[in-house]
């Protein structure tokens, strides 16, 4: 009996002691989790801002040429016939929609709705235009458009503050 209290005199502090170790190892081992994980957090959101900044550009590229006062000056009316000229415009933003297509990727869900928004507004209101009776050829479509953007806030210039809101959140 005396021999296993001698045992347990040596053996429980060793076993205290190594309890202790291994909650503390595995604190630490906790704790360098953690910051390895925020630093790969941290390098990812560095490496992840240039490309997001870019796709904001582009975005407000998109927006801005697709703008109808650019658009129209941009796209003659080669045509005389209106549905020609309106189909010219239609296919162009689409085109350089489906050219950004990915940047949807990097903008907020938000964000990317309030840029589908406009460019389905833009096509609208030039489908809308070509339908009229008073005008006849694709250089008074183009001239009606132009009117439009002088008169008018547009969802293009709506969409593009927000762009740029959304954008200055970033830093």
């Amino acid at each position: 009996m005396n021999d296993f209290i001698e045992v347990l005199k040596y053996t429980f502090p060793s076993l205290i002691t190594g309890g202790v170790a291994a909650f503390f190892l595995k604190q630490m081992m906790a704790s360098e989790y953690n910051k390895r994980k925020f630093d790969a957090f941290a390098e990812k959101k560095k490496n992840s801002l240039p490309i997001r900044l870019q796709a904001y550009e582009r975005m407000t590229l998109f927006l801005e040429r697709i703008h109808l006062k650019n658009i129209t000056e941009r796209i003659a009316p080669y045509e005389a016939n209106k549905i020609e000229y309106a189909k010219s415009l239609i296919v162009q933003i689409n085109a350089e929609f489906e050219h950004n297509l990915v940047q949807q990727i990097y903008v907020s869900e938000e964000c990317w709705k309030t840029i589908v928004n406009a460019k389905e507004t833009i096509l609208n209101m030039i489908t809308a235009e070509s339908m009229k009776d008073h005008i006849h050829s694709g250089k008074e479509l183009q001239q009606a458009l132009f009117t439009i953007s002088k008169d008018n806030v547009l969802a293009t210039t709506v969409a593009q503050q927000y762009l740029q809101q959304e954008a200055q959140e970033l830093f």
